[in-house]
């Protein structure tokens, strides 16, 4: 195969393509075959040719009971609901994590509007139906008035319209040299794009499986991908640049750079071409694919290497003869139930006499009654009427191989009772989670090929962006939550110059350097984690209430009903931390900003006890102030009352003096007329005595006196 191969490079293209061909048939080895009739097979056509038509000859049943089918879409429906993601890491050359953040949204961009998510299913399809499928990559101009263009994923509906590379190893099909990819166009647009051209069917050995593809109003024609690679030096300059020699500047541009060849060694130039061929060997278009990789990627199912031969599969292979049993085995009894004659009457001869028509058609019309012929025997005895027999039961043999045969396909497939949603005789909810466990685990190696050809689509991106999105120009990226926004990409933006340095350009979100990697993310999607994230931020509130206060707008926007995100958003302005990632720039890498978010955090928690601490010092301050503000007032009344009460005092002596001297005065004026009258009524007493006296003794005139 190597020598044909070296032979291919010295023959025209059209040449080459049809060489190419019969290499792929050689290594082929049947599995194109194969894989058609498992299409069929599982599409329903289960039956061999030979027999189905003798059946149908002879009026049987030949039931189609596609259980193959359930198995395989179960499989692939599981797929789709933990469909792979593509992340993308910084490496080295200048990779920024921000930019690597703008180029993983770029990506879930192409992925959105390129429907990618059709292709990728319409791969695993064909891949678990018949053993392999393939996924495309192309560029196309945003619209006809543009000059932009943007990358597109496309699904490839005919698998065997594509003859890959046999010698590529690698699971995601990236080490392929060539690819042929052989669809129909429509003769109108043919003889109006090329014209002057002949039309003709692009014709090649081993295209039988491409037979009918064309209608009436169409031909084959073919691209031809392949890769080119032609002996070149590799020079590694002062600067650390490496450059083919072939493309150096000139010596004098050197010299004044100050550049020099530091390192050169020899190495191969890769360059990927594409041409579109007709029937007559001649190329309709060609031109160089700015990419290192042809941008068809297989994804493969089972594989096993047997003496040299590659045999591919899928999950219906080995399916097909236990469902042929059970195809069998189920017909056998429908048709047993269904062909066997009605339970036929037993009679005496001569008893349906007169009466035939009716009894030949008991078994066909309902009749309300039935007459028949008294018949006497030897003894001169009439004989028992007649009596139906009982029908005959259906085989238990028959019933017993028909579940066998589904017990097998499940045996087979690997899928048990709980994967199907039936009852099984797992008792508790672990044995069943554990027996689900099971039947993905025998097909887990479906779902890991197609994570590694996903992969690969991200390698073919990452290498065709720079060239696709080399200018500057605003895009919709795409967050892993699936909310969209607007970027800038390759945009300069002019830094001010600081001291004697000079002012730098710097470009911002620049898609052009750098280099970059590929990782893939699986498991359960984005809607899925926040299904299970707002259960378990639920569960964590019960023990930790105070977490509404901190994280209340992230834990509303896990929830699924509308206006959540609404709510959110006014719940965030209420917590400090949920403005936290408003401030802080765009083109900030992930882990510093991470990092700052994190101090700012901090610092915000600082200042929220710093001004709690300065409301309570102001508290603090407020209380001094206010008791000796009230103290103060509180010293002045009990120093006016005292001034007061001294006040009183001095009034109070006062007014005793003046009493006291009234008092007095009063009292010597009362003595002194108290005194009068006793001296008057003493002297009264003292006449009135002497009087008596006088008339005692006979003075004369006495009581004149």
């Amino acid at each position: 195969m190597a020598t044909k191969a070296k032979e291919v490079m010295h023959q025209t293209v059209g040449e080459q393509a049809r060489a190419r061909m019969q290499l792929w048939i050689e290594a082929d080895g049947g599995n194109s075959a194969a894989a058609n009739d498992d299409l069929k097979f599982a599409a329903g056509d289960q039956w061999p040719s030979d027999i189905q038509m003798q059946r149908q000859l002879d009026r049987r049943p030949c039931l189609t009971i596609n259980k193959t089918d359930t198995f395989v879409r179960s499989v692939v429906n599981n797929m789709r609901q933990q469909r792979p993601r593509i992340k993308v890491h910084p490496v080295a050359d200048g990779a920024d994590e921000v930019v690597s953040g703008v180029i993983e949204g770029l990506i879930r961009h192409i992925e959105v509007s390129s429907n990618a998510d059709s292709a990728y299913d319409t791969a695993a399809d064909f891949q678990v139906r018949m053993g392999w499928g393939f996924i495309r990559v192309l560029a196309k101009y945003v619209d006809e008035k543009s000059w932009d263009q943007d990358l597109m994923i496309e699904r490839v509906r005919n698998p065997f319209s594509i003859k890959f590379d046999p010698s590529s190893t690698q699971t995601d099909g990236l080490d392929a040299t060539w690819v042929l990819v052989i669809e129909p166009m429509k003769k109108s647009e043919y003889e109006s794009r090329y014209p002057g051209k002949v039309v003709s069917d692009f014709a090649a050995p081993g295209m039988d499986d491409l037979a009918g593809s064309a209608k009436k109003n169409e031909v084959l024609v073919a691209e031809y991908w392949r890769v080119e690679e032609t002996p070149a030096k590799l020079v590694m300059l002062s600067n650390g640049m490496s450059v083919w020699k072939s493309e150096l500047p000139s010596q004098e541009f050197m010299q004044a750079s100050g550049l020099s060849i530091a390192h050169e060694r020899d190495s191969m130039k890769r360059q990927v071409k594409w041409s579109l061929l007709s029937g007559d060997n001649e190329e309709l278009e060609k031109r160089d694919w700015p990419g290192r990789y042809i941008p068809v990627l297989p994804v493969y199912g089972a594989e096993l290497l047997q003496g040299g031969r590659l045999i591919r599969y899928g999950m219906v292979r080995n399916l097909k003869d236990p469902q042929k049993m059970y195809n069998f085995w189920r017909t056998s009894e429908t048709e047993f139930v269904a062909l066997a004659p009605k339970a036929p009457w037993l009679m005496a001869e001569g008893q349906d006499e007169g009466h035939e028509d009716e009894w030949n058609n008991a078994n066909v019309k309902n009749y309300a009654s039935l007459k028949y012929k008294v018949v006497t025997g030897d003894d001169g005895q009439a004989l028992a009427p007649p009596v139906r027999q009982q029908p005959q039961a259906v085989p238990a043999a028959s019933v017993n191989a028909a579940m066998a045969a589904s017990e097998d396909l499940k045996a087979v497939a690997g899928m048990f009772d709980p994967a199907l949603g039936a009852q099984g005789n797992e008792t508790s909810g672990a044995m069943v989670s554990k027996r689900q466990g099971q039947s993905d685990l025998s097909n887990f190696h479906f779902y890991d090929n197609l994570t590694r050809t996903i992969r690969g689509v991200g390698i073919v991106l990452l290498d065709l962006i720079p060239y696709y999105y080399d200018t500057a120009r605003t895009i919709r990226i795409i967050g892993e939550d699936g909310n969209p926004k607007a970027t800038q990409i390759n945009t300069p933006q002019q830094q001010e110059a600081t001291g004697q340095l000079m002012a730098v350009q710097k470009v911002l979100n620049d898609l052009t350097v750098g280099r970059y990697d590929v990782v893939m993310d699986t498991g359960p999607g984005y809607d899925t984690k926040r299904i299970e994230a707002a259960t378990n931020m639920m569960a964590l509130i019960a023990s930790m209430p105070e977490l509404p206060k901190i994280a209340g707008d992230l834990i509303i926007r896990q929830m699924d009903w509308p206006g959540a995100n609404d709510l959110a958003d006014r719940v965030a302005m209420a917590i400090p931390f949920a403005q936290i990632d408003k401030e802080l720039p765009e083109d900030l890498p992930p882990k510093a900003k991470q990092a700052l978010a994190q101090a700012m955090g901090q610092v915000q928690q600082l200042q929220q006890q710093l001004k709690m601490l300065q409301q309570e010092k102001d508290a603090k301050v407020f209380g001094y102030q206010a008791k000796v503000q009230m103290d103060m007032q509180k010293q002045s009344a009990m120093e006016e009352a005292e001034t007061h009460r001294l006040h009183l005092r001095e009034l109070g002596e006062q007014e005793r003096a003046e009493l006291a001297s009234r008092t007095m005065l009063e009292n010597t004026a009362m003595r002194d007329e108290t005194s009068m009258k006793e001296t008057i009524i003493a002297a009264t007493a003292n006449i009135a005595v002497e009087e008596k006296r006088a008339l005692q003794k006979g003075v004369p005139n006495a009581n004149k006196i």
